[in-house]
């Protein structure tokens, strides 16, 4: 997933319109996070790292992922790089 957009720290979605990061408590935009997964300063979902997972797959195949495990397998990868993830990362490890 390399792109020039900054990245939803949750779920990776590229955010490269106003529209599409999330929201903080004030109104105020977040710059970490995406409308999906932000919203009124937090987290529209408490998931854990595996339903994260689980929830994403169909969005990584739409991007080119030719079966569910190969999104699992990349997602489970990528995920850990991203600030939502990354403590649950180091735990697991």
């Amino acid at each position: 997933m390399s792109n020039t957009n900054p990245l939803c720290q949750s779920c990776a979605m590229p955010m490269d319109a106003p529209e599409k990061f999330g929201q903080d408590a004030d109104g105020s935009q977040n710059d970490d996070y995406c409308c999906h997964c932000w919203k009124a300063g937090k987290f529209a979902c408490e998931s854990t790292f595996e339903q994260a997972v689980e929830d994403n797959i169909p969005w990584w195949k739409a991007e080119g992922d030719q079966s569910d495990d190969e999104a699992r397998t990349r997602i489970r990868a990528f995920f850990p790089t991203l600030k939502r993830w990354a403590a649950a990362a180091q735990v697991k490890g």
